[in-house]
């Protein structure tokens, strides 16, 4: 499989976290608020394009980088959380 595949295949996954998160984000929101629109686009975009990287670079098949690309994010917040903590 050629490079531009493992980046579509984490891509996927990303933008399948993204999705998700904006889904779960837009049930907690009630009493009169709105959603962010742009913030929310940010996040997905953001999302895609950190799994599209992830799923590159962890490993040569597709399934792996489309759950690469899916967790791609959640890896990053959990490296800042311990950074802020340890005082990295």
């Amino acid at each position: 499989m050629s490079y531009a595949q493992f980046l579509l295949f984490g891509a996927l996954g990303g933008l399948a976290r993204g999705l998700l998160g904006a889904y779960k984000n837009s049930l907690k929101i009630g009493n009169g608020k709105k959603i962010d629109w742009k913030k929310m686009g940010l996040n997905i975009i953001v999302a895609t394009v950190i799994g599209a990287v992830v799923g590159l670079i962890v490993d040569q098949n597709p399934i792996t980088a489309v759950a690469s690309g899916y967790a791609g994010i959640d890896v990053i917040e959990s490296m800042m959380k311990l950074s802020k903590i340890n005082k990295f």
